[in-house]
């Protein structure tokens, strides 16, 4: 062997298989079967020998046969819409840390904001055999058989009315923007949303707020997405404007991005309201103002409620407070 060539590595040994392990201890593979899976029917003498020797030898139950056995899969299924956007993403790790923490695993699929992708997850994740699932934002109201709906919990607005599910109070969110608007004495009102129920509540609690305060607005639909945002925030300047309120924290940086090409200032001239509070909100020049989200809370309380469900508990609908988070961008405006 010269100095360049590397030494062979022995092939690592596996551990004994349930055959041998039954063997050497003189009991039926179906005794040890039932050793691993807890069953009562084995004496504790047995109990013992088998459990030393399988250590002694190496073996490890296979946890998809246990599983089998116990006619339990251990494993929820997620489907989201968007696996990049960061609001999912707080969702999905509160989901993991609550499932994680009971011994569950999460079997994640992505809709691609596409709704016949969407059933086809759910029909790929169902032949996994899950206990339980979770649907954030569902486009289709998860097209799944009525006997398999039932134990999957919606991280909703879309559909309303589900008995196990997890939404935000869209239309107080709506509200906050319009009042910390109203408060910095702002006149001429634009709002920015999208299709759905989503943005249709948060637009409605707004509105509630102006026509109470006598004040109407304008209002441009875009796509939660930056780019929409900028096509906004450049039509919005055909009129009257000092103060925007956007569905989403990605179309309100649009909107800042077009005022700033055209030279306005924000907060000076036109103040900008978000929702989410995603992480670019304090990123942003000047830092956004939002309604604050709380995606990885509602995560967890959607991961607790397919729990519940499985342990045939009570499941009732979680709704949560969204939350103002002023920064800079709604500034009082210029003279």
């Amino acid at each position: 062997m010269t100095d360049t060539e590397a030494p062979l590595q022995k092939p690592a040994l596996r551990g004994a298989g349930i055959r041998e392990v039954a063997r050497q201890a003189g009991v039926s593979i179906a005794t040890v079967s039932r050793v691993f899976n807890d069953a009562e029917a084995v004496s504790s003498d047995t109990r013992e020998r088998v459990v030393a020797l399988a250590s002694s030898l190496g073996y490890e139950p296979s946890p998809l046969g246990r599983n089998l056995v116990r006619g339990r899969s251990y494993l929820i299924g997620l489907i989201v819409p968007n696996v990049s956007f960061p609001l999912y993403g707080a969702m999905i790790h509160g989901i993991e840390d609550v499932l994680g923490s009971h011994g569950m695993s999460v079997l994640l699929a992505s809709s691609h904001d596409a709704a016949a992708t969407e059933v086809r997850a759910a029909q790929n994740i169902l032949r996994h055999a899950v206990d339980g699932g979770i649907v954030i934002n569902s486009m289709v109201g998860l097209a799944l058989p009525t006997q398999r709906q039932s134990g999957w919990v919606h991280v909703t607005p879309e559909p309303p009315g589900l008995p196990c599910r997890v939404e935000l109070d869209n239309e107080e969110g709506g509200r906050l923007a319009a009042m910390e608007l109203l408060r910095n004495r702002h006149r001429h009102f634009a709002y920015v949303g999208a299709k759905g129920r989503e943005s249709a509540d948060r637009e409605r609690g707004f509105a509630e707020v102006l026509r109470d305060a006598g004040f109407d607005y304008r209002r441009f639909e875009g796509d939660y997405s930056e780019a929409s945002g900028m096509q906004a925030g450049a039509a919005l300047l055909d009129g009257p404007l000092d103060a925007v309120f956007a569905a989403g924290d990605l179309m309100a940086a649009g909107v800042m991005r077009a005022l700033h090409m055209r030279g306005v200032q924000v907060p000076g001239q036109v103040a900008v309201v978000g929702f989410d509070d995603a992480a670019i909100a304090s990123l942003l020049y000047p830092r956004l103002t939002s309604i604050r989200q709380p995606g990885y809370l509602m995560g967890a309380a959607a991961a607790q409620l397919s729990l519940n469900f499985i342990r045939g508990r009570p499941t009732e609908p979680v709704i949560f407070s969204p939350e103002l988070v002023a920064r800079e961008s709604t500034g009082p405006p210029s003279a």
